[in-house]
């Protein structure tokens, strides 16, 4: 300890300064307080950070790609046919690549994604459907699917959300519905239901047996499946 005044070393004990007769300050009980600290604490997770930065890096380098791809097809079939042939075809398809490519390095909602990807096939369809200008199959076979599709995804995403760190039962819940999209998916080709019928019953029998082992050896399989 040293006196505040003179900057002399005090002995243990000391009341005063022996130079200067500075008393010397009551420090007893101050180990025992807290203190506010002068700058908050700030919590960043440093490997999210540079993920992000990665994906970013990613999505722009084939988005570039992509850009300069569209502008080669696109002047190329001006040149050769004087209006868009084959192209018509091919820069749709490289945008809803881009798209996938967006969702799948994304960091939102699994709703919010299934949203982007519903619009982004059903604008896809339209446009190849329209290239005989008119519609046919977008119509009749390809909206239709898209949508069963993103209403069993949109209904999983909730079961997702409240079950995502019990991955058996993510994975009981996932043949179900591709069992009950087998059915959906036939009906709308076929407005029938044949193959689907074989195809989903071993799905749902998978499920109902995942699920009774499930509910016999719950704390096993946590222990396992958390190891």
């Amino acid at each position: 300890m040293y006196c505040i005044k003179c900057g002399v070393e005090l002995e243990d004990g000391a009341q005063r300064c022996p130079l200067c007769e500075t008393p010397v300050p009551e420090l007893e009980g101050l180990e025992d307080k807290e203190f506010v600290k002068e700058y908050p604490t700030i919590n960043i997770n440093l490997y999210e950070m540079k993920m992000k930065k990665v994906k970013k890096a990613v999505f722009l380098s084939f988005f570039t790609i992509s850009i300069i791809s569209i502008l080669e097809v696109l002047f190329q079939n001006l040149i050769m046919y004087g209006k868009l042939e084959w192209g018509y075809y091919a820069i749709p398809s490289i945008l809803i690549f881009d798209l996938g490519l967006f969702v799948f390095l994304d960091s939102y909602r699994m709703r919010t994604n299934l949203f982007l990807l519903l619009s982004g096939f059903i604008a896809y369809f339209l446009l190849l459907d329209f290239g005989d200008e008119k519609l046919t199959w977008s119509l009749r076979l390809g909206i239709p699917i898209v949508l069963a599709l993103y209403l069993i995804s949109l209904i999983f995403s909730y079961v997702w959300d409240k079950h995502k760190s019990d991955k058996l039962k993510i994975l009981n819940f996932f043949i179900f519905f591709v069992g009950i999209f087998l059915l959906i998916l036939e009906l709308i080709i076929s407005k029938k239901m044949t193959w689907s019928i074989f195809s989903s019953i071993p799905l749902f029998i998978l499920s109902i047996m995942l699920r009774y082992a499930y509910k016999s050896y719950k704390e096993e399989f946590k222990r396992r499946l958390h190891r």
